[in-house]
């Protein structure tokens, strides 16, 4: 009997060194066919969550009360302050969560693969990459800061996507040269552009 309330006792200490108290919420896309951090479309009924750190394609164990469920990291956030991990609204259901909005939780990694589990090109692997400067609705604007780009000895691309939006970026930049144009960039006033993996555009 001792033996066995023993090792209950070791079994909840080891759950314990594991696991950590965090605040959960839940959130859901704007619109349709959203896309997460990683790529993929939001689905609101996938057991999967947002989190600021944790790798991609991790699972992670949450738990409230006597409920827990697990689910899959494959997107950013939560962006409100003091909010450590974002459910989709199935998980944040299954979790009995979903009437309150903000809980107390614990939360567990299971898994954490080696890669991240992306949609993107990562391009450490490809050794090239696109910085995306902004997407503009004002005609004027985008031109300014193409006009910006260009005179800075830069190569801007420009695209027409959805809704009439302007998106203008510097494609297919070396990894050697990331840094250096990072670095012209920051000099026009662009200091936080999206950094993205890029294709080869010799394969």
């Amino acid at each position: 009997m001792k033996k066995l309330l023993f090792l209950i006792l070791l079994l909840l200490i080891t759950a314990n060194l594991f696991s950590t108290p965090a605040i959960a919420s839940w959130y859901t896309a704007d619109k349709k066919n959203a896309l997460t951090a990683n790529g993929e479309i939001f689905d609101n009924n996938a057991l999967s969550a947002a989190h600021k750190t944790l790798t991609f394609g991790s699972i992670v164990k949450v738990s409230y009360g006597d409920k827990s469920v697990q689910v899959r990291i494959n997107d950013r956030g939560p962006y409100i302050e003091g909010r450590d991990i974002d459910l989709t609204p199935r998980a944040a259901k299954e979790l009995g969560i979903y009437d309150i909005g903000v809980a107390q939780v614990d939360i567990e990694v299971i898994s954490e693969p080696e890669k991240p589990e992306t949609k993107y090109l990562n391009g450490n692997e490809t050794g090239w990459y696109t910085l995306q400067i902004g997407s503009y609705t004002n005609t004027k604007n985008a031109y300014a800061v193409y006009n910006s780009i260009k005179e800075a000895g830069l190569k801007p691309s420009v695209e027409i996507v959805s809704d009439g939006l302007i998106r203008i970026s510097v494609k297919y930049v070396q990894s050697y040269r990331l840094e250096s144009v990072m670095k012209t960039l920051a000099e026009i006033g662009i200091t936080e552009p999206l950094v993205k993996g890029e294709a080869n555009p010799y394969n």
